[in-house]
């Protein structure tokens, strides 16, 4: 009788102990505004963009996570300053339609500061793959067409930010992020690597 009430207490300890180890699973989703910088010239004919994205974390320790994140970022194309780039447009034409779209996966890592406030910042960073498309533009007043390009580059982020927290599920974040994109040397013939900052606002769940 005694060997089973232990052996119970043992697999009691043994399971709140499993529990207790297994990680926080977080979820978060975004919407923001993307600001093109780089490379020279594109700056100029890009507007400034939205981003989308979505992401689950895992703490691997105290405040540590491990990031799994897809965003999608989007720039129309500036009719009017266009022209600046392409050499074949003629005065007093004009472009319709066009952007610049940036896809990617990243795998990364964030640290949250965490303290008796709500507000809770962190830094993280991460690297990934980048598929970066020039959607099709037309010209009128002329049977031009600036064609659709696009690459698969290798890119990085950094990034910091805030959490406010609303119960102990839900959270809101905002946070700044700069993303470079290896598109030099590429088919989009940019001259050099592709830099942008977005600002984004978003929710996360705690599972």
């Amino acid at each position: 009788m005694r060997r089973t009430a232990a052996l119970l207490v043992l697999l009691g300890l043994l399971l709140s102990t499993s529990v207790s180890a297994q990680p926080a699973v977080s979820l978060r989703g975004n919407v923001g505004a993307a600001f093109f910088q780089s490379p020279e010239g594109l700056n100029t004919v890009l507007n400034s963009g939205v981003d989308l994205g979505l992401g689950a974390g895992v703490e691997v320790y105290d405040g540590l996570e491990v990031v799994l994140q897809g965003s999608y970022d989007r720039f129309t194309l500036n009719g009017d300053n266009v022209a600046l780039l392409e050499e074949n447009l003629s005065v007093g034409t004009s472009v319709e339609g066009g952007a610049l779209n940036v896809l990617n996966g990243t795998i990364g890592l964030r640290y949250t500061l965490k303290n008796q406030s709500d507000a809770h910042p962190y830094v993280s960073g991460g690297v990934g793959l980048y598929r970066t498309e020039f959607a099709e533009a037309r010209v009128r007043q002329s049977e031009n067409v600036l064609p659709e390009r696009s690459t698969r580059r290798r890119g990085f982020h950094v990034a910091i930010g805030s959490n406010f927290r609303i119960d102990e599920t839900y959270s809101v974040f905002v946070e700044p992020r700069y993303v470079v994109v290896d598109t030099e040397g590429s088919d989009l013939e940019t001259g050099s690597s592709t830099r942008y900052v977005t600002v984004r606002l978003g929710m996360g769940v705690q599972l």
